[in-house]
C-alpha cells in the first residue's frame, strides 16, 4: 500500500465530526474534485473509500446523494447526474456554478466548534482533509519527503497556498504539465499538515523514519570516521616500520638510545597496535604522546639519512 493510501485510509476513518466540519470537509472534497460547476460536479479517484466518503459527506452537508461508477480500468467516478442536484450542492456552498474563477470561500468554514485550544481551526482542518482526499498525494517518506495537491485552476491553487502558509507551513507553487501543484518538501511542515488534517499516525510514521535515518546516518558517519582513523593509523605504522627497517639496513639502529630501540622494536612487532597500546607495553610504561614523540624522532633520523644520501649521489 502506498503512503498516500495509508494517509487517505486514516483520514476517511475520522468520525464524530461536528456538522460545521462535515460541511467544511464536503466543501474541500467537492471544490477540489474533478469538477465543481453547474455543468458537472464530480470526483475521479482510484481509492474506493475516498469515493464513498465523497458521497457520504456531500449527502450529509447538502442532502443529495451522488452516484458511483467504476470503469473497466478501475477508475472510480462519483458525480451528481441531475442539474437539480447540482444546483442544491452549489447553493449549499453559496455558489451559482457559473463563476468564471473558482476561489475558496472562507464563509463555508465556520469553525463553530473551534475552542481555541488548537493552533488550527477545526473547519480549516476538515477542509484541508477533504482537499487532500480529492487531489492530494504523498511520497514514501523512506525515499523522499513530499506531499502535494494537484489543482487545475491557478487562482484556486493560490488560495490553497495562502491557507497553508498562513499556518506556517512551507508550501510552494509550481506548474507541471499545465497543471498547478501546491507542494511541501519540508518534513516538519508535512508532519504538521498531516496532524492538522487528522492523520496523526502517518505523521508519527514520518517522525519515526526520520529518527531511524538520523541514527543510521550517525552510525555511518561514526563508522566512516573510525575507518578513516584506522587507515591513518595503518599508514602511519607503515611509515614508522619502514623508517626503522631503513635505520637497521644502514647500521644506525644499534647507535640509538635504549628508549628509542624499545619503542622501535615494539612497533615492528605490533604493527596494528595503537600508540597507547605500545606505550602500555613499554618498560616502564610510556604515555601516548611520549611514544609518538619517539617514533617521530626515528622517522626524522631516517629522513635525514635519506636526504644526506641523496645529496652525496
Amino acid at each position: 500500500m502506498s503512503f498516500s493510501s495509508k494517509i487517505k485510509d486514516e483520514l476517511i476513518k475520522i468520525e464524530d465530526m461536528p456538522e460545521c466540519c462535515v460541511h467544511a470537509m464536503a466543501y474541500g472534497m467537492l471544490l477540489f474534485g474533478r469538477s465543481f460547476n453547474l455543468g458537472g460536479i464530480s470526483l475521479m479517484t482510484d481509492h474506493n473509500g475516498v469515493a464513498d466518503k465523497y458521497i457520504e459527506v456531500a449527502g450529509r452537508a447538502c442532502g443529495v446523494r451522488a452516484t458511483k461508477l467504476v470503469s473497466e480500468a478501475g477508475k472510480i467516478t462519483a458525480d451528481f447526474s441531475s442539474e437539480e442536484d447540482r444546483q442544491k450542492v452549489l447553493s449549499c456552498f453559496s455558489s451559482t456554478g457559473n463563476e468564471r474563477i473558482l476561489r475558496i470561500d472562507r464563509g463555508n468554514l465556520s469553525n463553530e466548534a473551534y475552542d481555541g485550544e488548537e493552533s488550527f481551526n477545526c473547519c480549516d482542518a476538515a477542509f484541508l482533509r477533504g482537499a487532500f482526499l480529492s487531489c492530494g498525494t504523498a511520497s514514501d517518506p523512506n525515499k523522499s519527503y513530499h506531499i502535494e495537491f494537484v489543482v487545475p485552476f491557478k487562482t484556486l491553487s493560490m488560495d490553497l497556498l495562502k491557507m497553508l502558509t498562513d499556518y506556517g507551513l512551507k508550501a510552494k507553487h509550481m506548474v507541471r504539465r499545465y497543471v498547478n501543484v501546491i507542494y511541501i518538501k519540508d518534513s516538519e511542515s508535512i508532519e504538521d499538515l498531516l496532524t492538522i488534517m487528522g492523520a496523526s499516525n502517518s505523521s508519527m510514521e514520518i517522525m519515526n523514519i526520520k529518527i531511524y535515518k538520523d541514527i543510521r546516518n550517525l552510525t555511518n558517519r561514526r563508522n566512516n570516521f573510525e575507518n578513516a582513523n584506522l587507515l591513518r593509523t595503518a599508514d602511519a605504522a607503515f611509515d614508522q616500520v619502514s623508517a626503522i627497517e631503513f635505520l637497521k639496513e644502514k647500521g644506525v639502529f644499534v647507535t640509538l638510545s635504549d628508549d628509542l630501540k624499545q619503542v622501535a622494536r615494539l612497533r615492528v612487532e605490533n604493527e596494528e597496535a595503537s600508540l597507547r597500546e605500545i606505550g602500555e607495553m613499554c618498560v616502564p610504561p610510556m604515555s601516548r604522546s611520549a611514544v609518538n614523540h619517539r617514533l617521530k624522532r626515528l622517522i626524522a633520523v631516517s629522513d635525514k639519512l635519506k636526504e644526506e644520501g641523496s645529496n652525496i649521489d
